[in-house]
């Protein structure tokens, strides 16, 4: 197979040189304007090619080598007893990016909590801007325990929007989300 970056032939779909070029991660924390803390490993610019293949057939390889080596840098993290919940874990392409995220999350003492969080509304915000993300939110639903400490996994933050209305949902249901993590952080540099 070929290298999904640099096109050589390679074992994996990213060569071990672009893994250490692009997927050295460098941890961020961001705060949301609701108060939730937000860990992300990447800027969305330096591996934008690698989150577009989420809704391919390849995609499942590409986001478990992303999700193996980004979750490296959380291991200073105490995570042990929290559940992880995707942030709408629901598959597409026979598999779910968030649920890859959550099950790589699981290796530092988390427990995914699959299938509980889902939107009711398939709205895609690539590319739409912060009045259209507002109009139209996700509308989620939980189906899972209350009274449980838990952490949000998604790929992109962007606006923050998502992992707002997720946190503001699961809430409702007692749930306690300590924190959030992504992948991806598209807030641009000031």
């Amino acid at each position: 197979m070929r290298c999904h970056s640099c096109r050589v032939l390679a074992v994996s779909p990213i060569c071990a040189k672009c893994r250490r070029i692009y997927l050295t991660p460098s941890p961020k924390f961001r705060v949301l304007p609701c108060g939730l803390k937000a860990v992300t490993l990447f800027r969305y610019e330096n591996i934008e090619p690698f989150l577009l293949t989420k809704h391919t057939p390849r995609g499942w390889l590409i986001y478990r080598i992303m999700a193996r080596d980004a979750f490296k840098a959380l291991s200073v993290l105490d995570l042990t007893g929290l559940f992880v919940i995707p942030v709408d874990d629901k598959p597409r392409w026979g598999y779910s990016h968030t649920a890859i995220l959550a099950k790589e999350l699981a290796k530092l003492g988390c427990r995914p909590l699959f299938g509980r969080l889902r939107a009711q509304k398939r709205v895609s915000y690539s590319g739409k801007p912060l009045s259209f993300r507002i109009k139209n939110p996700r509308d989620f639903i939980y189906r899972g325990d209350g009274n449980i400490d838990a952490v949000l996994v998604d790929d992109i933050v962007t606006t923050g929007l998502t992992l707002q209305e997720a946190r503001q949902t699961l809430q409702k249901y007692g749930v306690r989300v300590k924190m959030a993590i992504a992948l991806a952080d598209v807030e641009r540099e000031r």
